[in-house]
């Protein structure tokens, strides 16, 4: 069963009152009920004496992740303290550690769950204890009074908190508003899965996806994969997805994709052409991102005329795009980053509802689990994809 978000969800693209959405078809790998009750904290939200330090790891300027003793992160005005419990490295944590010149004076890392130590005077929907995801870009920091945070499009506040620090460290701070409390069926593996499952909830969203649609996913590594089982999830008629490695198209099959092909040649653009009788398919996301382009052409080709072709996946260098062959089929091109408020819901909230329900086997592609001192070999196995690595989480 889907919580209340999807059911809103699905309610609100399709007019009906959706109670179960349709099941997957392939083997479902059962939630640990009973593995998530929260430590007890003192209810005196002042009553808990916190340490000075904690221990961080940050790069050294050189792409090596050393763990040292920093000071606790900084208590901004109406910001909480979480402890952090498990947090994965992202892609986009690997691009920027390749691209750092100089040494870290803050801990990245951005999808982090944890539990709340300490909140702000006031506070009424949270308390000490709840185990949380923690949006940490837009919502964790949001002024909640410029143009865009009063439509809940909290990624693109104009007043944004101070950047206090990431995940891979034993402390955060973040504001209530960024803080999404995890149902107890969910423990910390799902509950780091939430912010790479709301980015593909977020896209498949703002391309406004129907279900009956078919859905074109270029890539099967973590987002490609939360898009795959979040458009099967939404209904999507047929999910056509590519992917690079052996370990990776498995994974494809198992989150519910109808086809997956190779990533070279013509494979991802005939098999959406076949799925869709052969005019393309209604939204295709390109999620590979990173140093190469091709993938995002790919995309663009296996588009329907009047379709939807996402950007999602952060491509990183400069191409050249012919087009004039999708303004002649009136193919919309949209880009997206990160999650916000869509019709009143969150897409954290969405997300956890998938995860929570139980029908998708997102957290089988945490692959590999290191502890904080040994964030370096986590690193070095994530960037590793013979490794057969997807996903690498740092557990504390």
């Amino acid at each position: 069963m889907f919580g209340s978000c999807a059911k809103r969800l699905l309610a609100d693209v399709t007019g009906k009152n959706f109670g179960v959405l349709r099941p997957a078809s392939y083997n479902i790998r059962p939630l640990r009920a009973g593995t998530c009750a929260p430590i007890k904290f003192p209810t005196d939200q002042g009553a808990l004496s916190m340490p000075a330090k904690m221990k961080a790891a940050l790069d050294d300027g050189t792409g090596k992740y050393v763990l040292q003793e920093v000071a606790m992160p900084e208590m901004f005005a109406g910001a909480a303290l979480i402890r952090v419990r498990q947090t994965g490295i992202c892609g986009s944590d690997l691009h920027m550690t390749d691209a750092r010149t100089e040494a870290q004076t803050l801990p990245s890392g951005h999808e982090v769950a944890g539990e709340i130590v300490e909140l702000p005077s006031g506070e009424k929907n949270l308390q000490i204890g709840d185990r949380v995801a923690i949006e940490t870009i837009g919502a964790g920091r949001a002024c909640m009074v410029c143009r865009y945070c009063k439509y809940g499009q909290y990624r693109h506040c104009l007043d944004l908190a101070p950047e206090t620090g990431g995940g891979f460290a034993e402390y955060m701070t973040r504001t209530p508003n960024g803080l999404f409390k995890l149902p107890d069926n969910v423990d910390w593996v799902d509950g780091a899965l939430v912010e790479p499952m709301a980015v593909s909830v977020h896209a498949l969203r703002y391309a406004g996806m129907k279900p009956g649609d078919v859905i074109g996913v270029t890539g099967s590594a973590t987002i490609g994969l939360s898009a795959i089982g979040a458009a099967h999830a939404f209904g999507a008629k047929k999910v056509i997805a590519s992917a690079k490695y052996p370990h990776q198209a498995e994974a494809a099959r198992k989150m519910g994709a109808d086809v997956v092909t190779g990533s070279d040649g013509d494979e991802f653009e005939e098999a959406c052409m076949e799925a869709s009788g052969g005019v393309g398919a209604d939204i295709v996301l390109e999620s590979v991102g990173g140093h190469q382009t091709e993938a995002f052409h790919q995309a663009l080709r296996s588009t329907r005329p009047q379709g939807t072709m996402v950007n999602l996946g952060g491509i990183k260098v400069p191409m050249i795009v012919d087009l004039f062959a999708p303004m002649l089929r009136e193919v919309s091109i949209i880009s997206v980053t990160c999650y916000d408020v869509i019709d009143g819901v969150h897409d954290y909230a969405v997300a956890i509802d998938l995860l929570s329900s139980g029908t998708l086997p997102y957290r089988e592609i945490v692959t590999h689990s290191v502890s904080l001192d040994e964030i370096q070999d986590g690193f070095t196995t994530a960037y590793d994809k013979n490794s057969g690595s997807i996903k690498v989480h740092i557990t504390q």
